[in-house]
């Protein structure tokens, strides 16, 4: 849980850098928080909801590594996340929003 606070703060310094104001791209952004980027496809913007999300996200992959590291199912549960993250990624580059690509 610790490490996924510390990684937060990076990971959105590095989403949002990439997307360099609007005048970047948003490759980083995409591979690192997919759920709020896919929520643009709906949307045609990053709403509020998914601001949050992005901010939480990471936080709630350690708390499920964390209880699952407790019940002796970390790697499966690192697995499952690392699937669902790839899914959801995928999924978001097949509808990317045209503003978002």
């Amino acid at each position: 849980m610790i490490a996924s606070l510390a990684v937060t703060p990076v990971a959105l310094l590095l989403g949002v850098g990439s997307a360099g104001a609007g005048h970047g791209n948003y490759r980083l952004a995409m591979i690192l928080f997919p759920y709020t980027l896919l929520s643009t496809s709906f949307f045609d913007s990053i709403t509020p909801p998914f601001i949050i999300l992005a901010i939480i996200q990471f936080p709630l992959y350690g708390l499920a590594l964390g209880y699952a590291n407790e019940k002796g199912r970390l790697v499966s549960m690192s697995m499952v996340l690392c699937v669902v993250h790839g899914i959801v990624l995928a999924a978001m580059f097949l509808v990317a929003n045209d503003n978002f690509s």
